[in-house]
């Protein structure tokens, strides 16, 4: 599921297991921006998906003063902010994952990649920002920044390493952590 901020673009993706974890979703996304934000969440503009006309997730919005907007069956285009943002994701994360050469098995960390870099990375139409430095206040850095899928070594923590033991495992660089600054890499030499 992905939640788009109107004004700035900036992008948040939540994977579900089952789409009755949507409501769930949405109460944790919405604590996180009205925290960030200081502000409330005014207005929720979705698809008719079962997942967000369940009466739960209606009460939900009603209980908050969350205006409810639903596109009509079958017109993407009333929509267009969220069926452009979820192509260019998943043309991204497809390219990223064939340039890899990686089984699909990684889409998660690809799309989530995705989204961390098109959020500091993409200027906005019309401006010079990009949703990252709008939702902030500043200027993302992005020299941090690596290649998906690309080889890493992992230096190893282990204390019982003989003089000659490998301090080293080869791995592969699968995106940024969330909650701290920090990469997350997948070990294969083990």
């Amino acid at each position: 599921m992905l939640f788009i901020d109107n004004f700035t673009r900036m992008g948040w993706i939540c994977f579900l297991k089952e789409k009755s974890e949507a409501l769930n979703k949405f109460k944790a996304f919405k604590t996180l921006v009205e925290n960030e934000k200081e502000t409330k969440i005014k207005c929720l503009r979705s698809d008719n998906g079962g997942e967000f006309t369940s009466k739960e997730f209606d009460l939900f919005c009603e209980t908050h003063g969350i205006k409810r907007q639903f596109s009509a069956a079958r017109t993407p285009q009333q929509n267009r902010i969220a069926e452009r943002k979820n192509r260019t994701i998943q043309e991204a994360a497809r390219t990223m994952l064939n340039e890899a050469k990686l089984s699909d098995g990684y889409w998660r960390e690809d799309v989530s990649t995705t989204v961390y870099i098109l959020n500091r990375g993409q200027l906005r139409i019309n401006s010079d920002q990009t949703p990252y430095e709008l939702w902030f206040g500043r200027a993302p850095s992005v020299k941090y920044f690596k290649v998906f899928g690309s080889k890493w070594y992992i230096k190893r923590l282990d204390e019982s390493l003989g003089k000659f033991d490998a301090i080293s495992d080869e791995g592969i660089f699968l995106g940024y952590a969330s909650n701290k600054k920090a990469y997350r890499c997948r070990c294969q030499s083990r």
